[in-house]
């Protein structure tokens, strides 16, 4: 009985023929000049506001900030925040291993010679969405569905829910606080 194929092609080339029809799928998907650009943060911008709207300024100035994962209660390794700088709105990372990241933020002040620390905390509950793009590229997480499940502070409201970069035109933060 004679081999249909190999009167037409030889061996080689039909291992070759058959080699590019298999890979053909994997090699248009690849990604080599990786352009793509997400507009996805893992960060919550949080902007304080005095209670009194007539207040301009309020003091945001803390002595530390901690991320606590609130599955796991472990520490952030380093301080997130650092308080020789004055600033109303500032970037918050989100633990995206998790649905839910706490953060405690500490304040001391010395009266009489007696050192007191104030604490207030924020526990923030999100969705997180993973996106793999072509292999070249990794992956791209959304996150979405922010909502605050606890906190101290005197009132703190989501006014954004998908964490995407903020407009620089109208900057408004994905929390607001009110202290």
């Amino acid at each position: 009985m004679s081999n249909y194929f190999s009167t037409y092609f030889p061996k080689p080339i039909l291992r070759i023929i058959y080699s590019s029809v298999i890979c053909l799928p994997f090699l248009l998907s690849s990604c080599e000049n990786c352009t793509y650009i997400s507009d996805n943060v893992q960060f919550a911008a949080i902007s304080f506001y005095a209670d009194d709207e007539s207040e301009v300024t309020i003091d945001t100035t803390f002595n530390k900030i901690v991320g606590v994962f609130a599955s796991t209660n472990e520490i952030m390794p380093t301080s997130l925040y650092d308080s020789t700088n004055q600033l109303k709105t500032f970037e918050l990372p989100i633990f995206t291993r998790e649905d839910t990241t706490m953060f405690v933020f500490y304040k001391y002040r010395t009266i009489n010679a007696v050192r007191d620390t104030i604490q207030d905390t924020l526990t923030m509950k999100y969705q997180v969405n993973v996106e793999v793009l072509p292999p070249d590229c990794g992956y791209d997480e959304a996150i979405s569905n922010l909502e605050i499940i606890y906190h101290t502070f005197t009132d703190a409201e989501v006014i954004r829910e998908e964490l995407k970069e903020m407009n620089t035109d109208n900057p408004l933060p994905h929390i607001r606080i009110i202290r």
